[in-house]
């Protein structure tokens, strides 16, 4: 028997290949979500380049913004991305808007936006972005998860929380 040592990035190759379920009874796994500091661009545009399929699980940070709608991409769809799922947190206030946009216009995000009073400012229904409106508060924040191949259903918007009183006026959809 040799004493052959491989790495994490071997290791991970052969137990994806394995498509099994892994029994962890008594184990203790340590994970620490990843955190992306969005950066202000000044301007309307791009504030970074698109989400990929490896940042799948991360928590971006939305800073206030001093010029212009900023706006981030959805990977483009594919089976690949089902179980994507990507977090967005105001860190003040946004002063100007912020989305977060699918890929083509074809590709909608199904969502419902509660009203503060237990209910929905209206049914749920399909959307080709979500993001902040310029009046978000430190502390609104949403999930996007992609759900489906399918793009007339592909992303659900989940865990949106509107940091203003009542819940009304942070939250972009359209």
């Amino acid at each position: 028997m040799g004493t052959k040592r491989i790495g994490l990035a071997r290791i991970e190759a052969l137990l994806e290949a394995q498509n099994r379920d892994l029994a962890l009874a008594g184990s203790t796994l340590k994970f620490r979500r990843p955190v992306v500091v969005l950066v202000d661009q000044a301007g309307a545009g791009a504030i970074r380049t698109g989400l990929t399929k490896a940042e799948s699980g991360t928590l971006f940070t939305v800073p206030a913004l001093t010029s212009g709608t900023q706006t981030l991409a959805m990977p483009a769809l594919s089976a690949a991305i089902v179980g994507c799922t990507y977090t967005f947190v105001m860190i003040g206030t946004a002063g100007q808007i912020f989305n977060v946009e699918t890929d083509v216009s074809a590709t909608k995000v199904v969502a419902a936006k509660p009203d503060g009073a237990g209910n929905n400012t209206a049914i749920s229904q399909v959307y080709n972005l979500i993001g902040f409106k310029a009046a978000a508060v430190i502390g609104s924040s949403f999930s996007i998860t992609c759900v489906s191949a399918t793009a007339a259903t592909a992303w659900l918007a989940h865990d949106v929380i509107d940091g203003l009183a009542a819940n009304v006026g942070s939250i972009n959809l359209a």
